[in-house]
C-alpha cells in the first residue's frame, strides 16, 4: 500500500492567539476517495499539512510517501512548490499531484516544474478519486481530468473528469477525518469552511468561477444541518460560507436559523462570513435580521457593484440592478439598524480614475456611509480576464507583488507568496492605479470611519460639493501642507501606494501601542489621528473652513463630529449645540434631505463598550469594527432645549 499525504496549508490570520482553518478541502478529497474500495485497499492514509512549517521539518515527519497531493491557491503555492522539491529530493519515486484555483487548466506546471509529476482538474471528488484509482490500477494514461507526462516525457492534457449532477459526497466533518487534528492541537482556534451550494450562474470576468460554466447545485439539506451541529459541538470559532450566493434558495432561511440555534445552544460559531446572493435581496434581508440579533455575521449584507462605471461592467460581464432600487435597499438596512457593506474593484478593464472615484462618491450618495471595501484585481489563472486573449484586448499589464497578512505579526515567510495584481489597463494607466489606492485610503478612513463625514455630509446637502471633489480636494490639502503631521502620514501612504502598483511589498504600518502587528493603510491613518484627536482636528480645520457654511454651524458640526467618535477610555461626551446635528445626519443616512434645524440641544453621546487601552481599541473597534460600524458612540441621548 502505498503512503498518502494531503497537503493544504493555511495562512491564519491572528492578533496575538493562534487559528487556523480545518483543511476542508483535503478532507473533502480524502472522504470522497475512501469510498472506493480500490483507493482503500490501495492506499494507506497517512496525516494532513496544514500548518505551515518549514518544508524540511515537514518532509523529515513523513513516513514513507508513495503519492503526495497538493490544494493550491495563491497563498501556498509557492510553499507548496517547496515542499514537493524537497519531497522529490528524498523520495523521488513519490509521485506529487497539484490541483486547485491557482493551478492552470493546462500542462504549464508540468513543462515549467519537473519535480510535480501530475495536475488534477475539475472537481475533486471525481478527479482526485479516480487519479488514485488509476494509480492503484497502473492506467494513468486512460484517467480523466488529469495531465501527466508521456512516455516520451511530453507533457499531455486528457479529457475532462465526468460532471457530479449532484453533491451527495461524505462529509469530513462527520466522517472524523478531523477527529485526530483537534486532538492534537487543543490550543488552536480552528474555524472551518461550510458548504450549503456549489457553482454560480454568473460569468464574472474577474472570479475564476466564470470558466467553470458549472450549475449551481445543492448539498443535501440533513448533511449541512449536521455540520452545523458538529461545529458548535467541536467549538468552531469562525466559519466561512463557501457557497457564492447564500440566500439564493428558499431553504438557506432554515439554514441560518440553524445556524442561529447552534449559536444560541452552545456559543458557537462565534461569528460566520458568508458571500450573499447578488439578485435575492428580500431573502438576504431575511437571513440578515436573524444573523443581526446575536451578532453572528460581523460585515452584514453585502451589497456589491465592483464597479459602477457602465463601461467596465460590461468588459466583465456583470449587471447591477438600478441606483435607486439599492438606495432603497440601503435605507431600509439603516433603518433596521442592519449592517451592510459594498465591495469594488480597482483596475477593471474599462474603468478610469475619475470613473472609480465618482463610483466611490456614489456609493455615499445611496447610503452606504459606514462600510466599503476595495480590492485591487488579481489577476486568476482560471478566470475570464486571466486568458490572453482578453488581457490583450483590455491592454492588460499584470505586477507580481509580495502577499502580506495584516494584523499579524510581521514574520517574513521564509517562502514568500505572490499574487498578480493588474497595474495597467488600456483606460488606466499605472500611476492613475495608484491613486486609486490612495483614495480609497482617504475615503475609508475618513469617511467610513467617520472622522470627517459629518463635513463631507453638510457639504454635500449644503453646497452641492461632489463626495469624490471632498475627498480630492483634501488630498490636495494634504499634498500643499507637507509640515502637518497628517500630512507625513499621507505621505507615507501614498508611498506605500505607489510601491504596491510598481510590485514592491515591503512597507510595514505599525503602531508603537502594538509593536510588530501590521496595520493596513487606512486603519493606520485612523489610528494615529486618534493619538492625538483635537491636534488631527486643529491640523485639518483651514481645509474643512475654506467651505461654506451657514453662521455658526462649523463649530457645531466640529463639536458633534469629535464627541461621537469613539476613543479609548472615553465612555461618553457631552456637547451643548445650536443645530440639530444629530437629527440631520441620520436623515441622510435614512435618504431624507434637509438642512440641520437650527434648534438648541444638549448631545450625550455614550459608548456602551469602551475599550480600555489602545491594543484592544486598534482590535475590537477599528479592525473587528471594520473601520465603520464601530467608529461612533453607539448611544446617542439629544435634549432639546
Amino acid at each position: 500500500m502505498k503512503n498518502l499525504y494531503i497537503v493544504q496549508v493555511d495562512v491564519a490570520a491572528t492578533m496575538g492567539s493562534m487559528e487556523a482553518y480545518l483543511p476542508y478541502t483535503a478532507g473533502v478529497l480524502a472522504a470522497a476517495a475512501w469510498q472506493s474500495e480500490t483507493v482503500r485497499n490501495s492506499f494507506c492514509f497517512k496525516d494532513f499539512i496544514f500548518l505551515r512549517k518549514s518544508p524540511d521539518e515537514v518532509v523529515d515527519e513523513m513516513d514513507n510517501p508513495g503519492v503526495v497531493a497538493f490544494s493550491c491557491y495563491s497563498w501556498n503555492t509557492e510553499y507548496n512548490k517547496m515542499l514537493a522539491q524537497k519531497i522529490k529530493q528524498k523520495y523521488p519515486e513519490c509521485l506529487t499531484v497539484f490541483g486547485g484555483h491557482n493551478v492552470p487548466v493546462n500542462t504549464s506546471f508540468l513543462e515549467q516544474f519537473s519535480y510535480i509529476d501530475i495536475l488534477c482538474f475539475g472537481e475533486g471528488e471525481v478527479s482526485f478519486t479516480g487519479l488514485l484509482e488509476g494509480i492503484a490500477e497502473n492506467r494513468l494514461q486512460d484517467t480523466k481530468g488529469i495531465a501527466i507526462r508521456n512516455s516520451e516525457g511530453i507533457p499531455e492534457m486528457h479529457e475532462a473528469a465526468d460532471y457530479p449532477r449532484d453533491l451527495d459526497f461524505p462529509s469530513p466533518y462527520l466522517d472524523g477525518w478531523f477527529d485526530s487534528i483537534l486532538e492534537r492541537y487543543p490550543d488552536i482556534h480552528f474555524n472551518a469552511i461550510l458548504e450549503t451550494s456549489r457553482g454560480c450562474p454568473n460569468r464574472c470576468a474577474y472570479c475564476d468561477w466564470g470558466l467553470l460554466k458549472s450549475k449551481t447545485r445543492q448539498v443535501p439539506m440533513e448533511k449541512v444541518l449536521a455540520e452545523i451541529d458538529w461545529m458548535a459541538d467541536h467549538k468552531i470559532y469562525f466559519v466561512w460560507g463557501a457557497d457564492a450566493n447564500f440566500g439564493m434558495f428558499s431553504r438557506d432561511l432554515d439554514i441560518a436559523d440553524a445556524l442561529v440555534k447552534a449559536k444560541e445552544r452552545t456559543g458557537f460559531p462565534e461569528r460566520m462570513r458568508i458571500n450573499y446572493a447578488k439578485n435575492s435581496y428580500d431573502r438576504v434581508f431575511e437571513i440578515i435580521s436573524k444573523f443581526n440579533k446575536c451578532n453572528f455575521d460581523r460585515l452584514g449584507a453585502t451589497l456589491s457593484f465592483q464597479s459602477l462605471s457602465p463601461v467596465a461592467l460590461e468588459n466583465i460581464g456583470r449587471k447591477n440592478l438600478s441606483d435607486e432600487y439599492f438606495k432603497r435597499l440601503i435605507e431600509s438596512y439603516n433603518e433596521n439598524k442592519m449592517k451592510t457593506y459594498s465591495e469594488l474593484i480597482l483596475g477593471l478593464p474599462g474603468e478610469t480614475y475619475d470613473s472609480f472615484t465618482k463610483g466611490i462618491a456614489k456609493i455615499f450618495d445611496m447610503g452606504q456611509h459606514f462600510t466599503f471595501d476595495v480590492y485591487n484585481c488579481n489577476l486568476l489563472p482560471n478566470s475570464i480576464m486571466g486568458q490572453p486573449d482578453y488581457m490583450k484586448k483590455h491592454g492588460i499589464k499584470t505586477t507580481r507583488t509580495k502577499m502580506v497578512r495584516s494584523h499579524t505579526s510581521n514574520v517574513e515567510f521564509t517562502i514568500p507568496e505572490y499574487t498578480d495584481i493588474v497595474t495597467e489597463t488600456a483606460t488606466m494607466c499605472r500611476e492613475d492605479i495608484a491613486r486609486g489606492n490612495l483614495f480609497v485610503y482617504i475615503t475609508k478612513s475618513m469617511h467610513a470611519y467617520g472622522l470627517i463625514r459629518i463635513f463631507a455630509v453638510y457639504q454635500r446637502v449644503a453646497n452641492d460639493i461632489a463626495y469624490d471633489d471632498f475627498y480630492r480636494s483634501f488630498m490636495d490639502y494634504l499634498e500643499q501642507n507637507p509640515q502637518l503631521d497628517i500630512a507625513e502620514n499621507y505621505k507615507l501612504i501614498k508611498r506605500y501606494a505607489d510601491d504596491m502598483s510598481k510590485g514592491i511589498n515591503e512597507i510595514r504600518l505599525f503602531m508603537p501601542f502594538s509593536h510588530d502587528i501590521i496595520w493596513e493603510p487606512d486603519e493606520y491613518i485612523v489610528l494615529n489621528a486618534l493619538q492625538d484627536r483635537d491636534h488631527f482636528y486643529d491640523e485639518i480645520t483651514p481645509f474643512l473652513k475654506a467651505y461654506k457654511y451657514s453662521d455658526n454651524i462649523f463649530d457645531d458640526l466640529m463639536k458633534y463630529q469629535k464627541a461621537v467618535v469613539r476613543l479609548p477610555n472615553e465612555s461618553s461626551a457631552t456637547v451643548s449645540l445650536n443645530y440639530d446635528i444629530d437629527k440631520f445626519i441620520n436623515d441622510v443616512y435614512l435618504q431624507r434631505s434637509g438642512l440641520p434645524e437650527k434648534r438648541a440641544n444638549i448631545i450625550t453621546a455614550t459608548d456602551n463598550d469602551v475599550q480600555v487601552n489602545w491594543p484592544d481599541f486598534a482590535k475590537y473597534v477599528v479592525w473587528y469594527g471594520h473601520l465603520g460600524w464601530r467608529s461612533y458612540k453607539d448611544q446617542i441621548e439629544k435634549e432639546l432645549l
